[in-house]
């Protein structure tokens, strides 16, 4: 075991049986008493619902799993749960100034939630960027808004899974690096932390650096092609 985000580790410290919800070749996502979890390995960056394994355990879809706080079980295989917990770090909330509130992520999430391509959909890697910064920017007392803003959205269950932690300040780890470029340099700057999210997914990484921008204040021109 390498890491387990913040989600994730939410997910099985929680005992109980869940089941396997979708595998692909680098994940599998677990649905669990204490939340979505996706089982991947150190291809993956750490992530809030990432728990992250040297090697995928061999998952099917509908196979039931289970743990007890301590270790993760499977049909034919076990995880020990003693790894390090992650935490994506944020920049100071005064860096922020000007980033965007609760009240205007409303409006982008009913434009945005749970459309384009991908198995989260572009426009929900928009919105998780936007939704990072809006809890970086604001206080503990924005988080109930942030999430209602989230409950709101009509999309697939691991795409709400990752809405919900981008709402609680936590989204994968190359994200919370541009979040620290752009706050240093400016909405609109470049830097390696923004090449290296683009290369995350066929979309996702470009969508998230796309609604990151937005949230701090630029310009979005471009911001329909991550929905085609």
């Amino acid at each position: 075991m390498l890491d387990v985000g913040l989600g994730a580790r939410s997910a099985v410290d929680t005992p109980g049986t869940g089941r396997v919800l979708a595998t692909y070749r680098r994940a599998a996502y677990l649905a669990l008493p204490g939340g979505l979890c996706a089982l991947t390995t150190a291809a993956a960056p750490p992530g809030p619902l990432h728990l992250r394994c040297r090697q995928l355990p061999p998952c099917r879809p509908g196979e039931r799993v289970r743990t007890d706080g301590r270790t993760l079980h499977g049909e034919a295989w076990s995880l020990p749960l003693d790894a390090p917990t992650w935490v994506g770090p944020l920049p100071p909330a005064e860096r922020l100034t000007g980033a965007i509130g609760a009240a205007a992520l409303r409006d982008h999430a009913t434009r945005l939630g749970g459309r384009g391509p991908g198995l989260t959909p572009s426009g929900d890697d928009v919105l998780a960027g936007l939704l990072l910064v809006a809890s970086a920017a604001g206080s503990a007392d924005a988080t109930p808004a942030l999430l209602a803003v989230v409950a709101s959205v009509r999309t697939t269950e691991v795409a709400a899974g990752f809405l919900h932690w981008a709402a609680r300040g936590q989204c994968i780890e190359p994200a919370h690096a541009v979040l620290a470029a752009l706050a240093e340099h400016g909405a609109e700057a470049e830097s390696p932390a923004c090449a290296r999210l683009t290369t995350i997914g066929s979309s996702s990484g470009a969508a998230l650096l796309a609604g990151i921008r937005i949230g701090l204040g630029a310009r979005a021109p471009h911001l329909e092609l991550h929905l085609l």
